[in-house]
């Protein structure tokens, strides 16, 4: 990932830009048939970030309403079902769409009535209950995630390593995962003075937004529960998807299949 960051770290603030797209992008509801395999995920609270780096600090009380989340990230077959392309470097129907920016990631989720999940709803989703560096504990297990040591530096096909205990694939490892909000080094920091913070949405504005989760591309403390890292929202990858979250009352006429 460091040698994608400095490649990229030229770039100059471009929100301005993508807010004006994401603006004109009308949702398009589909039929039921449509929807995304998804999970229910309760309201609760829990504790989000860690002590492991500092853009993960310090460790806060994070409260949530329920909402939908995506079990696999989303495949290359749905994506241009909804969307007319692939844009893909791994071409496979059953592999994670990758090459995707911010914008077109949102625009996906949107054609059903869906939205990219918060930084807050991923961790909360990745964990699962836990609190070990991974949702399985504290070392790397194989059966959980594709990373570096076992992928041999490709994507594969979603939902073939163990789900988590909310029934979700991939939370850690094979693709990196856009979340809505945009990155700002203190907000942590800011955030945490009142406590808990309900449904944070992040800062309001900035220069680079979040990704989640690691991928197979990466060693294994990306792809710890609270790891996180950001970029551009125009940046495409080939090691960078994403996954749909929704709000029950968008997405509860067409109840998940």
């Amino acid at each position: 990932m460091n040698r994608l960051f400095s490649r990229y770290h030229f770039f100059q603030k471009r929100w301005f830009a993508v807010l004006f797209f994401l603006a004109f992008v009308s949702p398009v509801q589909l039929p039921a048939s449509s929807i995304p395999d998804m999970v229910l995920i309760k309201a609760d609270c829990f504790i989000m970030g860690s002590e492991e780096f500092i853009v993960e600090e310090p460790e806060h009380k994070v409260c949530l309403n329920a909402y939908y989340l995506d079990v696999y990230e989303v495949s290359q077959k749905k994506y241009k079902s909804a969307m007319g392309i692939n844009p893909s470097r791994f071409k496979r129907p059953d592999l994670p769409v990758e090459n995707v920016s911010w914008p077109e990631a949102d625009a996906y989720c949107r054609t059903f009535g869906g939205r990219l999940p918060t930084e807050a709803e991923w961790e909360y989703a990745a964990r699962a209950g836990s609190t070990s560096g991974f949702f399985w504990g504290w070392d790397m297990d194989d059966a959980f995630a594709w990373h570096k040591g076992n992928s041999q530096n490709t994507s594969h096909p979603v939902g073939q390593k163990k789900a988590n205990a909310l029934g979700l694939h991939d939370m850690s490892g094979n693709v990196w995962e856009w979340v809505g909000d945009w990155y700002r080094e203190d907000y942590y920091e800011t955030s945490a003075i009142s406590e808990p913070t309900d449904n944070p949405l992040g800062p309001t504005t900035g220069q680079f937004v979040l990704l989640r989760g690691g991928s197979f591309d990466d060693e294994a403390y990306f792809l710890r529960s609270a790891s996180r890292y950001w970029y551009p929202p125009t940046l495409k990858h080939h090691n960078l998807g994403f996954r749909c979250a929704a709000n029950p009352q968008d997405i509860e006429g067409s109840p998940p299949q």
